[in-house]
């Protein structure tokens, strides 16, 4: 592939879905290209570039661009320390609303989900807490989680909800036998109630900013933005703030934003996790 093709389908999936593939990437880039074209039967990168401009012909097909160019490789409970720290920031909220004598409904966003390891942890992790208060100081709570990604194929796969064994390997056999059914030698899946719990909608976060504003209590936002380039990600995080009610915490991955502030956040003081506090 030519410095000029490389650099013309690098702009290309940037305006589309806001990923930016970079130069040390090429090989990687000419490869997901190649396969993709075989599979379609087409002549070359040219046909393929000209046919992704015809919106009918491309609405599905960007779809598993997409998919082939972005990384599915999780776990469940990936960085513990930073749902250590969700249900610490829950925990607050409940016993706040019970000093107020009002409900506690705890909604919380999976930015980025992927095949579904990210939002059913945040699931496990709130019935864990639920447990807790209600044994310990007899409080209840309610929870919602919605889990948003790019690709298609990655949420269908989150809805089956279905894992290897590899994939669970931070769980301890009691709370993976609590959560999950056996579904054969090799895998597990999500029991069904903690699969009610969790959303899943498909959304492209280079058009973040234009989705409609709803309140969340934590966003939940890793190894996410190292797809994007660095005034793509403050973008994306200054949406993501403006859809925290005052009180509530975001949560990015250690390493992927380096000196970013924003006059409504705190940095929480947490040298495990890189996680900030709306103020108002």
């Amino acid at each position: 592939m030519e410095l000029g093709s490389f650099k013309r389908w690098q702009a290309l999936i940037r305006k589309y879905s806001g990923i930016w593939i970079p130069s040390h990437r090429e090989i990687f880039l000419k490869t997901s290209l190649l396969k993709r074209i075989r599979e379609l039967h087409l002549t070359g990168y040219d046909e393929y570039y000209q046919k992704l401009q015809d919106k009918n012909w491309a609405s599905l097909e960007w779809f598993q661009l997409i998919d082939a160019l972005t990384i599915h490789e999780t776990s469940f409970f990936r960085h513990k320390e930073s749902f250590d720290l969700v249900q610490h920031v829950c925990q607050q909220k409940i016993v706040q609303s019970a000093n107020a004598e009002s409900d506690c409904n705890i909604q919380l966003w999976s930015v980025g989900c992927s095949t579904g390891e990210e939002p059913y942890s945040l699931a496990i992790a709130l019935e864990e807490l639920s447990v807790k208060t209600l044994n310990e100081k007899g409080l209840r709570f309610f929870y919602g989680i919605t889990g948003i990604d790019i690709s298609y194929p990655a949420l269908s796969s989150a809805r089956q909800a279905i894992y290897s064994e590899r994939k669970l390997h931070m769980m301890s056999q009691q709370i993976k036998e609590k959560y999950f059914n056996r579904h054969d030698d090799q895998h597990w899946q999500v029991k069904e109630d903690i699969r009610n719990r969790v959303l899943f909608l498909q959304s492209n976060l280079n058009e973040i900013a234009k989705a409609p504003k709803r309140n969340y209590d934590v966003i939940y936002c890793q190894n996410v933005l190292i797809y994007f380039q660095p005034e793509d990600r403050i973008k994306i995080l200054e949406a993501l703030v403006e859809r925290l009610i005052p009180g509530g915490v975001l949560i990015l991955g250690v390493g992927e934003i380096i000196n970013w502030n924003h006059p409504l956040l705190s940095r929480i003081n947490d040298k495990n996790c890189l996680a900030y506090q709306r103020q108002i």
